[in-house]
């Protein structure tokens, strides 16, 4: 799942202050970086039924 760094992108988002508290909370008590937990939650979130329905109706897996 996870990819060389050098083959990442910086991706930027706002999220609700109460939220970033928590997810930097969650992920320093299981020893993770905030990377790794974004990263995991956009691949759970790409493979949910509808996006896999979008990415097959669009060809999106064929994008490099």
């Amino acid at each position: 799942m996870a990819q060389k760094k050098r083959n990442k992108v910086e991706m930027r988002a706002y999220i609700p202050k109460e939220l970033d508290k928590l997810v930097r909370s969650l992920a320093m008590l299981r020893d993770e970086t905030l990377s790794s937990v974004v990263e995991e939650s956009l691949e759970k979130w790409v493979n949910e039924a509808e996006n896999l329905r979008l990415r097959d109706k669009h060809n999106l897996d064929e994008m490099d």
